[in-house]
């Protein structure tokens, strides 16, 4: 009988500590579960709120292409060293300017522009084929060219040697690249002008557009440029920056946007109260959210638009 005793107050005494286990847990689970509601009820009702601000996003579209240009080239009229006394270029010269010599000693030939334009000493070896007709059939990758090879003072050339070439001048510079395409670059391109920028801090100018042709997401486009840099003239090949169009709303923190019955909205401070308001726009990088239908410049929002829900908040 005693034996029996003993026996059981080990499990008696297991028991306890196991119901004392049980007991502690859940009256932790019960605290941190009060504690955990209690700032969820805080937040929901004390939420972190921002206000709508303007933005205007612009659809900038980076296109390879080459460009375009009537050319011609000038040979020497000898054999001998060939010096430029205008520089190697691209310098603008006019008509009948000497724009190099060939010679040596007292024997010098000149050569002149035969007209106004822009002098470059050297070829890239793709002058009298690089035309339209090359460029602009098919679907085919653009080819790819390189700088122009510029002559040294000095150099020894012979006779009929081309010496550089004369980019005649005025004329329109043209272009053809490939562009993924957009709902704004289509309608830009559909209204015969689109606007594009040399880099990034240029004021964006317009361009006219000669003709264009849609092939499954991309686009082949033919440009006339508003301007004719003498730089370009070094290389034919060329990375464009096009500005399709733009979009104009107000910017929210991406947080902010909660998906509610299948659609986007935010939740709208009224007075003292959330509304849940629908909303249409895009992601614009940064985090940000651009919306463009369902709200207006100075709208109070909830930042943390998943966690919120309708009802009376506290601002203060």
């Amino acid at each position: 009988m005693r034996r029996r005793e003993q026996g059981e107050k080990p499990k008696k005494k297991l028991a306890y500590k196991v119901l004392y286990f049980i007991s502690v847990t859940a009256i932790a689970v019960v605290w941190v579960y009060a504690f955990r509601s209690y700032f969820e009820q805080y937040d929901s009702i004390h939420p972190e709120i921002t206000w709508a601000l303007p933005w205007v996003e612009v659809d900038s579209l980076t296109v390879d292409g080459v460009f375009l240009w009537n050319e011609k080239t000038l040979p020497a009229p000898r054999a001998g060293a060939v010096s430029f006394p205008r520089g190697r270029g691209p310098v603008r010269v006019a008509k009948g300017a000497v724009v190099a010599r060939v010679g040596a000693g007292s024997s010098i030939s000149d050569v002149r522009a035969s007209e106004e334009g822009y002098f470059v000493a050297g070829v890239d070896g793709f002058e009298g084929k690089w035309r339209y007709a090359y460029l602009w059939p098919g679907q085919d990758e653009l080819p790819e060219t390189s700088p122009v090879k510029l002559l040294k003072d000095g150099a020894s050339v012979k006779k009929g040697e081309t010496v550089g070439k004369l980019i005649d001048q005025p004329q329109d510079l043209r272009f053809i690249g490939y562009a993924d395409i957009t709902p704004n670059l289509e309608k830009n391109l559909a209204s015969n002008g689109v606007m594009v920028k040399m880099d990034p801090l240029d004021t964006p100018s317009h361009a006219q557009v000669r003709v264009f042709d849609v092939i499954g997401h991309k686009v082949k486009i033919y440009l006339t440029m508003p301007w004719f840099p003498p730089d370009v003239t070094l290389s034919r090949n060329y990375e464009l920056m096009i500005e399709a169009g733009s979009v104009v709303g107000v910017s929210i923190p991406e947080s902010a946007v909660a998906v509610k019955d299948g659609s986007n909205g935010v939740f709208v401070l009224a007075g003292s109260d959330a509304v849940f308001t629908k909303v249409e726009g895009l992601s614009i990088g940064g985090s940000k959210f651009l919306v463009t239908k369902g709200m207006k410049l100075g709208d109070a929002v909830i930042v943390n638009g998943h966690s919120a829900r309708e009802g009376r908040v506290k601002l203060w």
